[in-house]
C-alpha cells in the first residue's frame, strides 16, 4: 500500500489522480484477489471509496455490483 497509501485514506474528498508508481502497483496486483481479504479493521484506514477509484483510474476497475470487503461497488451489475 505504500505507493498509494496518500491516495487511500480519509476522507472521501478530495479524490486525487494517483502517481504513476501507485498505478504501477496497482495494475501488478490481482485487485479482486486482494478485495476478499479487506476487514472491516482495513476499512477503517482505506476509503474504499477512493480505493474504487483508484483501481479505475489505473485502468483495473472493479466489477460494478460486486464487493470490496463489505464496500458495494457501485452501478449495475453488467
Amino acid at each position: 500500500m505504500g505507493s498509494c497509501e496518500g491516495y487511500l485514506r480519509f476522507p472521501a474528498e478530495p479524490k486525487v489522480a494517483p502517481s504513476r508508481a501507485c498505478c504501477g502497483v496497482v495494475r501488478k496486483v490481482d485487485v479482486a484477489c486482494l478485495c476478499g481479504m479487506v476487514t472491516p479493521e482495513v476499512e477503517q484506514y482505506v476509503c474504499m471509496d477512493k480505493a474504487v477509484y483508484v483501481a479505475a483510474y489505473c485502468r483495473r476497475p472493479l466489477l460494478p455490483g460486486s464487493y470490496c470487503g463489505s464496500y458495494h461497488i457501485p452501478g449495475p451489475v453488467v
